[in-house]
């Protein structure tokens, strides 16, 4: 069954993400304001653009095939926004700074963005789906994480709605895109793609939050330095 396949590629992937510095950064110091603040502005910057590929890449669907055309515009609107809810989630611990979200994205983020753009635009919305089939069915996997940043900044569910709401959407969304990909993903080129936008995609991600991890570690380095040096 090729869910299952698509799954195990999934799970092993996810086994090399939290190899990654980000895991072993947070399992040994935990969650500081300043490492969540960055990755929620990394996430800023790529769920702004999740909206619109998702409408682009529904260009490139036959337009008999309703349920997927349906799909994509129903997934469109849904996350049409959502980058509004990090600005609320910062701005409610204290770490909103608007000049933020002007400064440029995290090499892997950009390029993160960059290749969902290609995808959508070259590939379209079935290969798309190896994105969405892991994205929506992230929480088992990320929820160690989020705990820990509960526990180290006091936050609440109305400091973490980004989060919170994607939780039950996302719920919803991955049985939907399990469906869709039963029903469209059924040649083995296709199928091909699939994993391989999933594979890359995960990647990508991962990177993401090693690249975070690493921007903090050196700020935090060059601050001990500098406090050093004036001691």
């Amino acid at each position: 069954m090729f869910l299952t396949q698509l799954q195990a590629v999934i799970d092993l992937q996810w086994a090399e993400v939290k190899k990654g510095l980000f895991w072993q950064h947070i399992k040994q110091y935990g969650v500081s304001g300043q490492l969540w603040q960055r990755v929620l502005i990394e996430i800023y910057h790529y769920t702004r653009h999740n909206s619109i590929n998702q409408a682009v890449a529904a260009s490139r669907v036959d337009p008999k095939q309703h349920a997927l055309l349906a799909f994509c515009y129903k997934h469109a609107q849904e996350e049409l926004g959502h980058e509004g809810m990090v600005v609320r989630d910062l701005a409610s611990i204290g770490l909103n700074d608007p000049e933020q979200f002007n400064a440029s994205p995290l090499p892997p983020t950009e390029a993160l963005i960059g290749y969902l753009r290609y995808v959508a635009a070259e590939l379209g919305a079935i290969p798309r789906l190896g994105y969405s089939f892991w994205a929506e069915d992230s929480y088992k996997h990320i929820g160690p994480a989020l705990a820990i940043a509960r526990r180290d900044l006091n936050l609440e569910d109305e400091n973490m709605s980004f989060f919170v709401a994607h939780s039950d959407i996302d719920a919803e969304h991955s049985q939907v895109v399990q469906r869709i990909i039963e029903h469209f993903v059924t040649h083995e080129q296709d199928q091909n793609n699939v994993i391989q936008i999933a594979r890359t995609t995960l990647y990508l991600t991962g990177k993401i939050l090693d690249a975070v991890a690493e921007a903090v570690q050196e700020n935090e380095s060059g601050s001990l330095l500098m406090t050093n040096s004036v001691g």
